[in-house]
This record gives structure tokens, C-alpha cells and sequence, in this order.
């Protein structure tokens, strides 16, 4: 089974999950543990590389959340996974389960570090469907060609797979690689490195997709919303926020609101699906406040 897991606020942990490789705002660490594989994702605590928090967070199918600090870096993860509904589990080392519960954090246990990474396959899912690989760095090697770095979100990517990125155009899956091994196919929650035919590394961005179908940037998102009763937020026409989803990330300006739909227009447009979940990031503490779900175009 493969295993993405969030591991916000204390990257001592994430290293003890596994070995670093990659970053780009995102540290991945990786472990192979007999037929499984988790990949923890430590987002950058760079106030200025705040939105990396909610990405790691919507990209990963669990959580693990140290308790050794109690501050305000660790409230505002508890708040965004209390708006998530993934599961959470929360390190021993201070009690936080009465934090947790004024949250309305809900789905969650309290590990030791002795039982923590038997304890990684809870809220593990393996998603079936068409492809979706999340793409978070591109960059060329000799010899090869353009490699992209991923996450496969959904159904199986298999060596010389057409699939479409984000762009439009058509590529060939040349080869894959996954925890430095050449593969011929991964699934639902596999960090891969994919060599591609057909496009260059520069075309490429992180945020973008390569889907079975294709999926454009979008302008404008419309979501179905419920924001955190801490946050105390009221979302109303004209007020801009961050907006992140996967490993993509814009400022926003709310064009309509709606009891629970909002729609958003956005600075810098970014390839999304109906049913992707999304967070929203204010200036405020808690500044993670809302999560939605694409309805659709706006």
C-alpha cells in the first residue's frame, strides 16, 4: 500500500517517518516498509510559504500532528484538519485532546511514537478511477529528457500511458521511477518521477495535472463551503482571500456568495475538478478558516 501522509508543524518528526528527497515549498520523506510506502509531507514553515501547510494537508490521505508545541503554528493545523474530515492522529507528548474536541476535531487518536508508523495505514484510501497525477517540480535530465515529480491521486499511471497535462497537449509516459525503482505502473497514492515525451520542463508548473481527460485552468471556481466556528469569518462579495488546492495555490476575490457557495475569481488561474477539495487562508488567526469543494464551472 502506498501512503501520503500530512505531517505539519514538526519536521523532526516527518525525518523520523522517513528519508528526505524533494522539496519545493513541500519536504517529501520517504519510507519503504516491506510492501508499503509512506511519503510524509512537511510543508515549509516560511511564514511567506504559509499556503504550503493547506496543500500538504489536501494532498495527503491522513495527518500526523505532533503535540510538542502547543502554540499558534499547531492551532492552526488543528483548526484546518478539524475542517478536512481526514484522519488525524495526534502524537503523545502533551495532552490536546480537550484542543482537539473545541476544534471539532473528529475523526482522531492519540499514538505514541513506539506504535505511530504501524498505526499509518488508518484513513489510508486507494483511489480507482481514470489517472490523475498532482505535479509538484519539473526539470530536465540528460539523457532523458523533461521528469516530473507527483503524486498519483487517482487510478493507476502506467509506462507509455497518452495522457493529457494541463496545457492540453498529449504526452507519452516514457518510463516511471518510484522511491529510486523503475516501475511499470503505480497507483493511487504513489510518489513518482515520470519522464515524459512531448513536452518541455519549462511548459511545466507545479500545481499542474496529468489527467486522462483533459482538465484545464480555470479563472474562476465555484465551491460549496463550510468554514470553521472559530474562524467567526462572514464571507461576503468582494473580499479576498488565499485559495489552495493540491499543490496549487492563488489569491482570490469573492464575486458571489450564497448561503454555502461561493464563487471565486482568481489571480492566477489553476487546473481543477469537480469534487476537489479546497482551503481557504485569510490573514487572521485561525488563517486557515474554510474548506469547500468545486461544484463546477463558475
Amino acid at each position: 500500500m502506498n501512503i501520503v501522509v500530512a505531517v505539519p508543524v514538526d519536521e523532526k518528526l516527518a525525518s523520523f517517518m522517513g528519508k528526505k528527497s524533494s522539496e519545493n515549498s513541500i519536504a517529501f520523506y520517504n519510507r519503504k516498509m516491506g510492501e508499503d510506502v509512506i511519503v510524509a509531507l512537511f510543508p515549509s514553515p516560511d511564514e511567506d510559504k504559509f499556503y504550503a501547510l493547506a496543500e500538504s494537508l489536501l494532498v495527503a490521505s491522513s495527518v500526523v500532528l505532533s503535540t510538542a508545541n502547543l502554540d499558534r503554528r499547531f492551532g492552526e493545523a488543528l483548526v484546518a484538519c478539524s475542517l478536512l474530515g481526514k484522519r488525524v492522529l495526534l502524537t503523545d507528548d502533551n495532552d490536546a485532546t480537550s484542543l482537539a474536541k473545541g476544534t471539532g476535531l473528529g475523526d482522531y487518536a492519540v499514538v505514541s511514537s513506539a506504535e505511530l508508523l504501524d498505526r499509518l495505514h488508518e484513513g489510508a484510501v486507494q483511489n480507482e478511477g481514470e489517472v490523475r497525477v498532482d505535479i509538484d517540480k519539473a526539470f530536465p535530465v540528460k539523457g532523458i529528457g523533461t521528469v516530473v515529480l507527483g503524486v498519483v491521486t487517482r487510478g493507476t499511471v502506467r509506462q507509455h500511458d497518452r495522457l493529457f497535462h494541463t496545457s492540453g497537449k498529449e504526452v507519452t509516459v516514457r518510463s516511471i521511477q518510484s522511491q529510486d525503482e523503475d516501475i511499470e505502473s503505480a497507483g493511487a497514492g504513489t510518489r513518482v518521477g515520470l519522464s515524459l515525451k512531448d513536452i518541455g520542463d519549462k511548459e511545466i508548473e507545479k500545481g499542474d495535472l496529468l489527467t486522462s481527460k483533459p482538465v484545464a485552468k480555470k479563472n474562476t471556481l465555484s465551491i460549496e463551503y463550510r468554514a470553521s466556528p472559530v474562524a467567526r469569518e462572514s464571507i461576503e462579495k468582494g473580499k479576498s482571500y488565499g485559495v489552495a488546492s493540491n499543490f496549487s495555490y492563488s489569491e482570490c476575490v469573492v464575486k458571489n456568495a450564497s448561503g454555502q457557495a461561493l464563487e471565486l475569481e482568481l489571480k492566477s488561474p489553476f487546473p481543477a475538478e469537480r469534487g476537489d477539495g479546497v482551503l481557504l487562508i485569510r490573514k487572521a488567526s485561525p488563517r486557515i478558516f474554510a474548506f469547500g469543494r468545486v461544484m463546477g464551472d463558475a
